[in-house]
């Protein structure tokens, strides 16, 4: 394969105002919940990795997913934050739930006999945060560490008091591939 180079001039993307702007808003706020969610993660050599996962990405191409990135950093005046940044990467809820970035879910167990319907539960899931990508009528609502979801499920009963008992979390279970020698039973290898 062929050995490209960009400059920074070139590696620069239209960044949608309106995009940075909230971006730029989340940045400055102290919210617990919802979306964007913005995992920054600072290693020992002082450079930073920045994931934003919000739904707002779908349909806007990576490139220009990375560029509002740094621009909503830079707008929100944290320069010496961003100078530091060495990858921005924006994905939406259902392509980091595909990477293995969101594994846990939370979602509720209803009965007929539950006092909040369905369309209560979906609504307080979009709140926190939940994604509706997957489907009009399906919303989902996922994480990246089981603390995560037990705060989300505490908030969520705090929006639906009698909530309490029918959230259940949930982990995506990551399954090694077997040759076809292989058995697999009740969990063991053989």
């Amino acid at each position: 394969m062929a050995r490209v180079k960009i400059g920074l001039e070139e590696s620069r993307r239209s960044a949608s105002t309106k995009l940075v702007d909230s971006l730029v808003e989340e940045l400055k706020s102290n919210r617990q919940s919802g979306q964007p969610f913005i995992d920054e993660q600072q290693f020992d050599t002082g450079r930073i990795r920045v994931l934003v996962v919000w739904d707002a990405w779908m349909n806007i191409p990576l490139e220009d997913r990375t560029s509002t990135i740094l621009a909503a950093y830079e707008k929100a005046g944290e320069t010496d934050f961003r100078t530091r940044i060495a990858l921005a990467s924006g994905l939406t809820v259902p392509e980091a739930a595909v990477a293995g970035m969101l594994p846990y879910r939370v979602s509720p167990a209803l009965r007929k006999s539950d006092p909040v319907t369905l369309e209560e539960c979906r609504q307080a899931m979009l709140t926190e945060g939940g994604t509706s990508l997957m489907g009009r009528d399906h919303v989902e609502l996922r994480v990246a560490t089981e603390e995560q979801a037990e705060a989300s499920v505490q908030r969520l009963v705090k929006k639906l008091p009698q909530s309490s008992e029918i959230w259940v979390i949930t982990r995506d279970l990551e399954i090694p591939e077997f040759g076809p020698s292989d058995e697999v039973t009740m969990g063991a290898r053989h």
